[in-house]
């Protein structure tokens, strides 16, 4: 027959083993569980062990803390590198996570850090289900990683991480449940005996409600969360008269720069010097296929809101375009648009700053189009960007999510390159300059391959390609490395006439932006030969003194490198913050409620193992009998004396009735003549063998704490209630090696003697 204490212990491993699933979205390396499984065994082993000698249940919470201290130890040795040790491991997945958005690639400190995840977890459970008697409370622990993962991740949370959690506490409930019907009253025996045995009763009865709880639950996951918008409706644009289909601007760009003729496509007039980049487009989802449109929402109107993210808004650009007899359904704008007059229907994206025609005959919106544009100069402070941390755009489900399915060679690739570098901006410029390495050359003839190979042919064998393969190269490394980022589509500054600029159809070209705190969306250009870094994307060794005007994207020639602008600091400098993303944010955010909640529950762990000790001590007798054991006055009289000590009262020495009589003198009048009753039913149970009534047990020392109360303020009752001296003082025995082992003796004698 099973015990009940064995039945809890693997409803509750079990449990936790459920839980260490919900890790899995946070990685792309299921192999912490080799580790977590095996410590959830161990964890719940030592527990049961030590509850069956009937060690006081603090020293088995102890005792799983060392033992998870050790296993750690036990497999940081075989993961850490030489010199590094628990600690550095650990320190390797903070820096991990900070770096990287969700599915994290392998790395051991991560693995580190999610196998403690399951351990302190397991932990917890135990504690709750087991050590403070609370099974309704068990849920807490497993629902926390699902909580931190449902916020934490930059993406939608797969819909199965809440079958562990709703499983593994049904699988508690259920265990407490056949535990608490095995002990119903005697006279239900025969009720027994004709439906059978309980458990297989409880099982039937759990699994109808488990199963009515699971597809409720899966209901209402499939139902209320909305997949990411790039499923729905990808390179949609969402409005009230309904969605509106987008081109694919690398289409059309691979189209325009294949044309054998250059013709002229706009002209246009500004108040920024050098020019302006006018961007169309905004690619912000990223996946095997490539780069593409995401689903937006449409707003109406030619002012739009703030640059994402810029903190220090720049100066204000006037531009007078004038295009020709070219058709798009992209209004092209300087970077950041704020506000635009031009004929027509137009509609905005808030995130992308993307500007879209909604009329009739929308796709040829741009032809012989004129229009003013105000914009903000977007030219961050180089000091500060060179210290900024990456950000947290609004869309950072989209712009920040790294595919599952990246090859693991343009990983490696990305953190090599990247792994001298400090901060965030020094990372993006190494790999701007890795791009733009005599390694790399421009080529608009057609390479074999889609989506990851041309990716990884581009990066790893010809290293051949044209401002879409180095613009998307880019940003996808700039994810992995845990910074936002989106391709931008547009043209390149063109070629001055006059007083204004000429662009013509081989300027159409491709660069990405990237995302960083309080200075918002930075273009980088990593294409060699065609266009001009930007001064701020640069280190000072790779500045010159001359300032060149950009050439088209179609006509490969060597580009010289642009001078360092006098008002911005071109040399990023050792950051004073770490680089962080998101996840790292949510983790702190996760980590601060797990130890607030740690630290709580540790405060509170003494009364509420006092009061689970009070709840046994004068729990009515199996069976429903009304007269109990000496046993059971013998455990009355014991929280009588504990509940001396815990409100700060000496308790006398001698015989029962001597000290009820004594003890009785600081009681309020009732409070004291129930010490004194209660103290002769201990004599004629010892001496006299004479009947004592459970109800009469209860309500004495229920009368005997209400009079200890009487006298102490509120704050004295709190540290009585919740910080006891008499389970201190127990603990404080239970801990003295001879106590152990006389402890261990006795179980040891009591099992031969069976």
């Amino acid at each position: 027959m099973i015990r009940p204490l064995d039945r809890t212990a693997g409803a509750i491993a079990g449990s936790s083993i459920l839980a260490a699933l919900i890790l899995l979205p946070f990685t792309q390396d299921p192999s912490y569980l080799i580790s977590a499984i095996p410590l959830v065994v161990l964890l719940g082993a030592i527990g049961l062990a030590l509850r069956r000698m009937r060690v006081n249940d603090a020293i088995a919470f102890l005792a799983q803390l060392v033992a998870l201290v050790v296993y750690l130890f036990a497999i940081s040795l075989s993961l850490a590198r030489p010199g590094q040790g628990m600690a550095g491991l650990f320190a390797e997945g903070v820096r991990h996570m900070s770096t990287h958005t969700t599915p994290m690639i392998a790395d051991p400190g991560l693995t580190m850090l999610l196998v403690a995840t399951v351990g302190v977890t397991t932990i917890l459970t135990d504690l709750l289900a087991e050590g403070v008697d609370r099974p309704g409370w068990a849920l807490l622990p497993s629902l926390t990683l699902y909580l931190i993962g449902a916020v934490g991740l930059l993406r939608d949370i797969p819909w199965w991480t809440i079958l562990p959690v709703a499983v593994g506490y049904l699988w508690i409930l259920l265990a407490d449940g056949i535990n608490s019907a095995e002990s119903w009253p005697r006279h239900l025996e025969r009720t027994v005996r004709l439906t059978g045995r309980i458990t297989p009763l409880a099982l039937r009865m759990g699994g109808v409600v488990a199963v009515a709880a699971l597809a409720a639950t899966l209901l209402v996951g499939l139902v209320v969360p909305l997949p990411p918008a790039h499923q729905l409706n990808g390179g949609q644009l969402n409005q009230d008269t309904g969605p509106v289909q987008l081109t694919d601007p690398m289409l059309d760009m691979r189209r325009n720069l294949s044309q054998p003729a250059d013709t002229d496509v706009l002209t246009y007039t500004t108040t920024a010097a050098g020019g302006e980049y006018l961007r169309m487009a905004s690619l912000s989802v990223f996946d095997g296929r490539g780069w593409q449109n995401a689903s937006f929402h449409l707003t109406q109107g030619n002012t739009l809101p703030a640059p994402p993210g810029m903190d220090t808004p720049g100066p204000d650009v006037r531009t007078q375009v004038k295009i020709g007899d070219f058709r798009a359904e992209y209004l092209p704008l300087p970077y950041a648009p704020k506000r635009f007059d031009a004929p027509g229907q137009w509609a905005y994206g808030t995130d992308s700053l993307v500007v879209v025609a909604t009329g009739q005959d929308r796709t040829a919106a741009t032809r012989d189009l004129s229009y003013d544009v105000t914009s903000i100069d977007p030219t961050p402070d180089g000091t500060r960007l060179s210290t900024a941390m990456a950000g947290r755009p609004s869309d950072a489900n989209l712009t920040g999510a790294v595919p599952q399915d990246m090859p693991q060679e343009i990983v490696d690739l990305t953190l090599k390159i990247t792994q001298s570098e400090p901060t965030p901006a020094l990372k993006a410029a190494a790999i701007q300059k890795y791009l733009r390495s005599d390694q790399f050359s421009y080529s608009l003839e057609p390479q074999p391959g889609t989506g990851y190979d041309a990716m990884k042919r581009f990066l790893l064998q010809d290293h051949k390609g044209y401002c879409e393969q180095f613009a998307g190269s880019m940003a996808a490394m700039a994810r992995i490395i845990g910074i936002p980022s989106r391709v931008a589509v547009g043209w390149l500054p063109g070629t001055r006439k006059g007083d204004g600029y000429s662009v013509t159809m081989h300027d159409m070209h491709a660069w990405p932006e990237l995302y960083f705190e309080g200075v918002g969306w930075v273009r980088f250009e990593p294409t060699p030969g065609v266009a001009v870094p930007p001064a701020w994307t640069m280190t000072a060794p790779e500045q010159p003194s001359a300032t060149p005007t950009p050439t088209a994207s179609a006509t490969p020639e060597a580009a010289p490198t642009p001078s360092v602008n006098p008002t911005v600091s071109a040399a990023p400098v050792q950051p004073a913050a770490p680089v962080i993303n998101v996840l790292a944010v949510f983790a702190r955010i996760g980590v601060a409620i797990g130890l607030l909640a740690l630290v709580t529950g540790l405060l509170a762990l003494p009364g509420l193992l006092r009061h689970r000790q009070r709840r046994r001590r004068l729990a009515p007798p199996d069976g429903g009998d009304v007269e109990v054991s000496q046993q059971a006055v013998d455990a009355a009289w014991s929280e009588v004396r504990d509940s001396f000590v815990d409100y700060g009262y000496t308790w006398p020495s001698g015989s029962p009735r001597a000290v009820g009589r004594q003890a009785a003198q600081v009681l309020p009048e009732d409070a004291g003549r129930a010490l004194v009753i209660l103290s002769r039913q201990v004599e004629r149970s010892r001496y006299a063998l004479a009947a004592v009534h459970s109800a009469d047990l209860s309500a004495l020392v229920g009368t005997v704490r209400d009079g200890l109360r009487t006298d102490k303020g509120w704050d004295a009752r709190l540290i009585s209630e919740w910080w006891p001296r008499s389970w201190w003082r127990a603990l404080g025995q239970a801990l003295a090696w001879q106590a152990l082992w006389a402890r261990a003796k006795a179980v040891i004698a009591g099992w031969r003697a069976r």
